[in-house]
Order: structure tokens, then sequence, then C-alpha cells
């Protein structure tokens, strides 16, 4: 009864609160604002505490927000098999091929990869720890890898035959999407995805791929494409959240946005810094 009760009264005062929202007093929308502020703190701290998976991503926003590009963990077991099963055609029989998973998450991924390709070394890198935490805790072989994500850490484990970043750079697509914010500049600025590719086109081998899916740019808008042609026509026309160009601003007439690149024949250079 008690907890009925509590529920009631929490219930009329939210109400009460969203029907003086807009009151012709400012002095009520003041106490409004603060009473928000103060339920957000609240309710913001108890989740930290008890949620790991929350804590984990909001101490990665305050924390590491400039080195962090999507936040949700979400992943499952063989979640774009089209693309996996293009890039082990490619390979077809190369051998000793060494892959990075680039935002692993909890490793579903990676074990996903094992099966397409039996013999390769694959990198797991993760910027969160608690996702590396449960990656770490996996029965995989000895030519699986889990690193924490940074440059100079990916690099030690470099040249790569093919990267792949599924879902990794974006940020909050579904919130942007029902916002309908037609700019990322002050969310997601086209340069720091720019900077990532630039990343990884330093590491990657030539004629080795590179796999960009399920984002908000296209690497074609880089300054990097040139070293790059298409695989086939593998897109991301199933992606039901915006794009935008290189100006960070939304594409209203989208075109297809290719997936899978083949890094052209040149010299791989090494220039990432040590953080």
């Amino acid at each position: 009864m008690n907890a009925k009760i509590g529920m009631q009264i929490f219930g009329t005062a939210k109400r009460i609160v969203k029907e003086h929202r807009s009151s012709n007093s400012l002095f009520i929308r003041l106490f409004i604002l603060i009473l928000d502020t103060l339920w957000y703190a609240i309710r913001t701290t108890i989740r930290v505490c008890v949620d790991e998976e929350f804590r984990s991503i909001f101490l990665l926003r305050l924390l590491n927000s400039r080195n962090v590009h999507q936040t949700t963990p979400l992943t499952y077991m063989n979640r774009y098999p089209e693309i996996f099963s293009a890039c082990r055609d490619h390979f077809d029989t190369k051998q000793d091929l060494k892959i990075l998973s680039y935002g692993c998450s909890t490793g579903e991924e990676v074990l996903t990869l094992r099966k397409y390709f039996p013999n390769a070394h694959i990198i797991g890198a993760d910027i969160n720890k608690r996702s590396l935490k449960i990656c770490r805790k996996l029965n995989v072989d000895e030519k699986i890898t889990f690193i924490y994500s940074t440059p100079s850490e990916i690099q030690k484990h470099g040249p790569f035959d093919a990267i792949f970043c599924m879902a990794v750079l974006q940020r909050k697509p579904h919130y942007i999407a029902a916002k309908g914010i037609s700019s990322l500049k002050k969310i997601y600025p086209f340069e720091k995805f720019e900077k990532q590719i630039i990343e990884f086109d330093e590491l990657i081998n030539p004629q080795g791929l590179l796999i960009v899916h399920f984002t908000q740019y296209s690497l074609l808008d880089t300054i990097v494409a040139s070293n790059y042609k298409t695989l086939g026509n593998y897109n991301q026309d199933t992606y039901n959240s915006p794009v935008f160009d290189k100006n960070s601003s939304i594409i209203k007439d989208r075109n297809s946005l290719n997936t899978i690149f083949i890094k052209m024949n040149g010299k791989v250079e090494w220039a990432l810094s040590n953080e």
C-alpha cells in the first residue's frame, strides 16, 4: 500500500510540474527548472550507483569525450553477414590475415569474425573498460587479443589487412532522428570522423579492406578518399538515421553510402602520435 501511495504522489507531482512548466510567472518557471535539475541529478546518481553499464557509459562521456564516438555497447553475433561474407570472399585463400575489430564492445563481433576467418589474427579494441572486462572473460584462441583502444596501442598491433568499424562512427543517431537535428557541428562534427578515418588509413596494408558501416558520414568525403576504391555495391541503405555532409549538415536527398573500401597500392605511413 505504501508503494502504491508513493507512486500516486509521484504521479501527481509530475503532473503538476508539467502543467506549470509554461507558467506566466518567472518565479514558478525558475522553481520548476530547479526541480527538474535536482530530479535529473538524483536519478543520474542512483543509476550510476546501481547500473554498471550506465556507469561505464556515463564515465566515458564525462572523462573521455574527446576520444569517444558511439557510446552504446549494443552488439550481437553475426550482425552483418552479407558484409562479413564479402570480405571473406575478397581475401579468398590468403593466409595469416591480421584483422582489427574497432569498437568491439563485448566481443560478439570478434567471435563472429573468427567464424569467417578461422586462421586470422584478430584484435578487438574498445574504449569501454566494462566491455573489455567482459571480452577478456571469453573463451578464445591464442590468435585473438583484446586491447584498450588508443591510437598508440592499436598501432603496436598493426598494420592490418582489414579494419571493421561497424556502427561506431556515429553519435546519438536515434535522438538526432527523433529531434530533427540538421547539424552535427556541436554533437559529432565531420572533423572528428575524418580524423579517425585518417588514423585507419595509416594502419591498413595495400589491398587491405576498410569497412565503415552504419555511420553518419561518408569516407568518400574525407581527404584520404583517393586512396580507396569501393568493393562491390555494399552500402548502408538500411541505416534509418540521418546522414550528413562534410560541413556536418544533414543530407536531405541522401544517396547510398558505400561500406567496403579497398586500400590502393602505396606505402603505409606510420604517423600516429603516442598518447
